[in-house]
Parts: structure tokens; C-alpha cells; sequence
């Protein structure tokens, strides 16, 4: 069931508004002879349960739902679900970290002024000949539609390739960047099937950029930036939360339907 995923809407949305997420989280609790107490978390316990309802869906989009719960075996089964109100980048507020992969010649250097004001950003410097590249490759479909945007800025006039890239086709756009700081982005689905896309920005040969905020979105714009450090908006573990999947026709080929998905907030693997 590795190759499940939650599908995506004709709108390249992944859910309907409004969405309620609840985490909930786990205390152990030892009672001692003497009656103190000691409490220590149980980050293993935590999880996250999504309601979520949708209005007006086609019969397609149906579809593709009711595939997924029967694939599923309902609650049995897992498959990877995309959190629609968070970053799909892993360490988006530490370029340094893995999984971010620079070429070789690419430097980066951490504790630069941000635009909010802080020294959240990180300066790229291309010490090489040849055009650079800051990457993060993830695990999910590459025909989504997919916006992936970064606060960008450098002391000279440059510019910068921002890349979408699939098992076979790629998408790339190409900003200009002046010292002022500007939220660029690139958004669109690859024309590519199955699994993995690989984000990156491309620094010419020479250049230097600053750069804050990277965020990856499975839908067409850019939402307010959410930094993220080891989890991100990827759970490869997710299940149904309900026993039956209802569905209501509405109209002709309009329907509803309303469910809740679980994951873990923590998960092992």
C-alpha cells in the first residue's frame, strides 16, 4: 500500500474549507509511594485526526475517494495523506539539515537577516562555474498541482531558477531578484505519472541569494508561510477514520461527503 495516495480535487486542492485538526497528545503518569507524582510525555501517542467535508464533487472526484477507501480496506489499510494547512518541506527553517541537498561549490550560511526582521534566512553563495542547485526530493504524486514559493533577495541584481521536477518532466521558472525581498514562486502539475518530485532552487554561477521561508503546497497558490523542522505536511502512515464512507448525491453529478483521517504526530518510520 506504499504507492496510496489522498487523492487531489479537479481544483488542485486537497480538501474543502472548513477544515478542523485536532492533535492529540499523551502524559505517562508514575504514582509513587509517597504519593508524588512523575509525568513525562509519550511523543509516540500523539496523533492528529482531520475532519474534513466536501461539497459539490464530481463523480470523478468521488470516485477516487470511494477507490481509495476500498483499496484501504477502510480503516485496515494506510496510504500517504498531504496536510492541507501545513508545509510539505521538511527543515523549511534550516537549509543546512537534511534532507536539503546542495551541489558541489554551493555554500550556505545560516543566520541571515529574514524579512520579518529576525536572522531566519540563509545566504546560497555559487563558488562554482557552473549553475547550483538547493534541492529536497520527496515522496508523493507528480502530476499534483503543486505551488512551491520562497522569500528570495540578493545584493546584486540576479536571478534564480525555481524547478519542480518529476520521474520524467520537469517544470522550471526564472526570477529576478534585486535586495529587496520578494515571495517568488512556481506553481503548476507535471504532465508525469507516478511517484516522487524533487523542488530546487538554481543559483547561477558566481551569484549569491538570500533566501527564507521555503514552502511547498499541494495546491495552485501560496498560503501563509508555516516553518517546519523534522515533520512536515507528508504522513506516509495515515488511516481512515471512519468505518464507512458516506456519500450523498446532491444533484447530478454533484455530491457530498464528510470523514475524518488519523495519523500519527510522531511517527517511528
Amino acid at each position: 500500500m506504499a504507492n496510496l495516495f489522498f487523492p487531489q480535487l479537479a481544483t488542485g486542492a486537497l480538501a474543502q474549507y472548513p477544515i478542523r485538526k485536532n492533535i492529540a497528545t499523551r502524559n505517562i503518569r508514575n504514582v509513587l509511594p509517597d504519593g508524588s507524582l512523575v509525568l513525562f510525555p509519550d511523543p509516540e501517542a500523539g496523533h492528529i485526526i482531520w475532519e474534513l467535508a466536501y461539497q459539490d464533487l464530481t463523480a470523478q472526484e468521488v470516485s477516487a475517494l470511494t477507490g481509495l477507501f476500498t483499496s484501504c480496506q477502510g480503516r485496515f489499510g494506510s496510504f500517504i495523506f498531504i496536510d492541507p494547512t501545513d508545509n510539505m518541506l521538511q527543515q523549511s527553517a534550516n537549509l543546512l539539515a537534511s534532507p536539503w541537498m546542495a551541489s558541489p561549490g554551493l555554500s550556505v550560511r545560516a543566520n541571515a537577516l529574514d524579512p520579518n526582521g529576525g536572522t531566519g534566512a540563509f545566504v546560497l553563495t555559487n563558488n562554482s562555474q557552473i549553475n547550483a542547485q538547493l534541492s529536497q526530493a520527496l515522496y508523493v504524486p507528480a502530476n499534483y498541482q503543486y505551488c512551491l514559493s520562497v522569500y528570495a533577495s540578493s545584493q546584486q541584481a540576479t536571478s534564480m531558477q525555481i524547478t519542480r521536477t518529476g520521474p520524467a518532466t520537469a517544470q522550471a521558472s526564472t526570477v529576478q531578484l534585486t535586495n529587496q525581498w520578494n515571495r517568488v514562486t512556481s506553481s503548476g502539475a507535471l504532465a508525469d505519472t507516478g511517484p516522487g518530485i524533487t523542488v530546487s532552487f538554481g543559483i547561477p554561477a558566481g551569484a549569491q541569494v538570500t533566501l527564507f521561508g521555503p514552502q511547498l503546497e499541494a495546491q495552485p497558490l501560496p498560503s501563509r508561510y508555516r516553518p517546519t523542522l523534522s515533520q512536515s505536511a507528508i504522513y506516509t502512515d495515515a488511516h481512515w477514520g471512519v468505518d464507512a464512507l458516506p456519500v450523498s448525491a446532491e444533484a447530478p453529478n454533484l455530491y457530498s461527503t464528510a470523514f475524518t483521517i488519523e495519523a500519527m504526530t510522531n511517527p517511528s518510520s
